[in-house]
């Protein structure tokens, strides 16, 4: 009796799991026709990026998004910027609509590889001012120690530290190495056909407020369907674990026009250690200008959209 009843459980078990999966596949099948990318897919030797380009003018800006983060939520920044001048915005790869790295490998170096591949064949004439927010701020500054005749200028948006996890997690073991490992764990073990379901179902508590927040309204359905989507998952499950295992110190700007812009202080204790490696970036280079925001949270972008469009501006003028 016993088995008979732990067979049947397996076997609703596994019928779940097929029907999850064969829901997801198609939902996703779906979404891609009815997403199509928004900017253009830009071959890099047997794999595609996404690039979203407006405006003219040089020097150009390249946005550089945070973890994950696709261009949708960069688009008003864009629209912004391209009124000074040429401005562009990518997924790297696996994000949006990015094709995945070579053997699934992430690094900060592969990244700035890429990103200079992207530009090259894109045709995006150097040099660069780079605007890196989170983690894109590392790979700005991987970009520089590789190809600095191709930048002109980095603006640190609420940038990442190599270091950071250490020293954060030192202050406050929610911010540190444990946790990301723990976040990454966590996504890899959701069912995501499940999910998809309570998601249409209006179960996902504050999903909605996430997606009005992040991207603007002609995009929110698109950026909905990738927050759901199996490569969204598995991006941000690799480029956590990524994040676990930085260390070192970033490498020196030289004298190249620097704008790094911090958050407003949190109240939390690993902020002061934040606000540290925040002065640090600033010292990497001769000629910079930190500047502190006075309600904005690490997404800037949304919080204070006119302080960061007005700090990439200032930094392009003063790179002419």
């Amino acid at each position: 009796m016993l088995m008979r009843l732990v067979g049947r459980i397996a076997a609703v078990a596994a019928a779940a799991g097929i029907g999850s999966f064969a829901y997801q596949v198609i939902a996703e099948a779906r979404d891609r026709r009815r997403f199509p990318p928004p900017g253009r897919l830009v071959d890099i030797g047997g794999r595609r990026l996404h690039l979203v380009t407006a405006g003219e003018g040089s020097p150009p800006v390249v946005i550089i998004p945070a973890l994950t983060d696709n261009v949708l939520t960069w688009m008003p920044i864009v629209k912004d910027c391209a009124t000074e001048t040429l401005t562009c915005v990518y997924d790297r790869a696996e994000v949006g609509w990015s094709d995945p790295p070579r053997h699934g490998r992430r690094t900060f170096d592969l990244m700035a590889d890429d990103l200079h591949a992207l530009l090259t064949t894109a045709r995006i004439p150097s040099p660069y001012v780079l605007a890196g927010h989170s983690i894109g701020g590392i790979v700005a500054r991987r970009f520089y120690a590789r190809y600095p005749g191709s930048v002109a200028g980095i603006v640190l948006i609420d940038s990442s530290h190599e270091d950071q996890e250490r020293r954060t997690g030192a202050a406050d073991w929610r911010t540190g190495r444990a946790f990301l490992i723990t976040v990454a764990v966590r996504r890899q073990a959701r069912i995501l056909g499940v999910r998809r379901l309570a998601a249409s179902l209006g179960l996902i508590r504050g999903l909605d407020a996430d997606v009005a927040r992040a991207a603007p309204p002609e995009h929110a359905a698109a950026y909905r369907a990738i927050m759901l989507s199996t490569r969204d998952r598995r991006a941000t499950v690799r480029e956590l674990l990524m994040m676990a295992r930085m260390r070192g110190d970033p490498p020196q700007l030289d004298s190249i026009p620097l704008t790094v812009l911090t958050r407003a202080p949190l109240p939390r204790p690993a902020e002061p250690v934040w606000a540290q490696m925040q002065d640090e970036l600033a010292a990497l280079s001769s000629d910079s200008v930190h500047v502190h925001a006075e309600r904005g949270g690490h997404y800037m972008q949304f919080d204070e959209p006119d302080l960061v469009v007005k700090a990439i501006r200032d930094l392009v003028r003063r790179c002419r």
